[in-house]
């Protein structure tokens, strides 16, 4: 991408710019195309810029209950204390409740 004789260094923007353009995306994006990019996406998706707000709502009601714990606990542990929004359907039990209260 050349604009004006000058290339953009998207691998160069600081995590909490990359975590808000990557919030546009799609989860399944978020979690298998983009740490593939480069390092330093693959480190903006693995910390918690890109988890502060969660919103997996509509996936949640076509996982199994399982797979929605698993999934829950690994976002929430990487929004490391910065997570503000949640949204989920289909909790599968009181210890999913208890994992987020924390």
């Amino acid at each position: 991408m050349e604009e004006d004789g000058e290339f953009r260094c998207w691998d160069e923007l600081i995590p909490d710019a990359l975590g808000l353009i990557f919030n546009n995306l799609s989860l399944q994006e978020i979690l298998t195309v983009i740490p593939r990019v480069c390092k330093s996406w693959q480190r903006a998706v693995s910390g918690p810029y890109c988890w502060q707000d969660i919103d997996i709502e509509q996936w949640s009601q076509q996982c199994r209950p399982e797979t929605l714990d698993r999934m829950l606990q690994m976002l929430i542990t990487r929004s490391s204390g910065s997570l503000r929004k949640l949204c989920v359907t289909g909790l599968p039990n009181g210890q999913s409740f208890s994992f987020i209260a924390d």
